[in-house]
């Protein structure tokens, strides 16, 4: 709303500007860039509000009267509009693009690339303020006999099961990553060893409470977690990522079902 009240208060601007320099100057290429803002700033309906407003403005400061305004309008209104039209489907399909190169299609989470570029910012404001975050690095012991045995499809509706089981276990704030095929990360604020550990946990108790997809098979599933805390653990990303994943990997070789630390390896 505050974007769409500037836009028109710029037309309005514009219009007085224009009335109060008696046409000496050809100012439709501001009218245009007050369009293409609209457009993409805006959701496409108000953005052809404001095209239809800067037509109708465009127009009425213009002096012409009779048959040549209606004329005038009818034009400037398909200019306008068309433009606005292309713009806003040009951003819409960017952002598209943007959010598939950042989120994993399958499970909706966002993808290893967007950890990449979060973890970063998530260890800025931990390292001035002195708190600690930990990562979790977490896979699903099973997940190949799942594939075998009941095909990929039922895989596929686990990795999504999985997604949501996270999107439920985790606070406001933290966020889970698909890191790959039956990998997950977990970035959790404010969280030392132990409170780690405690999500850790709660998150192989909900899943032994639901196993929605695999109930009434055979086929057993739990998550082998591995958790690195900043500082202790590592003061960078690639440090803490390393460390994470050291620590799954010693889980999984005692496993299955185990949540192991890194260096402390801390059992539940």
């Amino acid at each position: 709303m505050i974007g769409l009240a500037l836009l028109l208060a710029a037309v309005a601007a514009l219009a007085y500007l224009e009335r109060y320099l008696g046409g000496s100057l050809d100012l439709r290429l501001l009218y245009f860039l007050i369009v293409l803002c609209g457009a993409i700033l805006l959701p496409r309906l108000l953005a052809l509000a404001i095209a239809s407003a800067v037509a109708i403005v465009s127009v009425g400061v213009s002096g012409v009267e009779g048959v040549t305004l209606v004329i005038n309008g009818l034009t400037h209104l398909l200019m306008y509009g068309y433009a606005a039209l292309l713009t806003n489907n040009w951003e819409q399909e960017r952002r598209r693009l943007l959010r598939m190169s950042r989120v994993d299609e399958l499970t909706g989470l966002h993808n290893l690339r967007s950890l990449k570029d979060q973890l970063p910012t998530w260890l800025g404001p931990a390292a001035r303020t002195g708190r600690r975050m930990a990562v979790m690095m977490m896979d699903i012991d099973g997940f190949k006999s799942v594939n075998d045995r009941l095909g990929h499809g039922v895989g596929n509706e686990l990795l999504k099961e999985v997604a949501n089981l996270l999107r439920f276990a985790v606070r406001v704030g933290d966020e889970p990553f698909r890191f790959g095929g039956d990998e997950f990360v977990l970035l959790l604020s404010d969280a030392d060893g132990a409170g780690a550990l405690v999500v850790a946990q709660r998150i192989q108790d909900i899943y032994q409470t639901m196993g929605q997809t695999l109930r009434g098979t055979d086929v057993a599933v739990s998550f082998s977690i591995g958790i690195a805390v900043f500082p202790e653990d590592g003061a960078t990303p690639e440090a803490l990522m390393e460390r994470a994943d050291g620590a799954l990997l010693d889980a999984k070789r005692t496993g299955p079902a185990k949540i192991l630390r890194y260096q402390s390896r801390a059992a539940a």
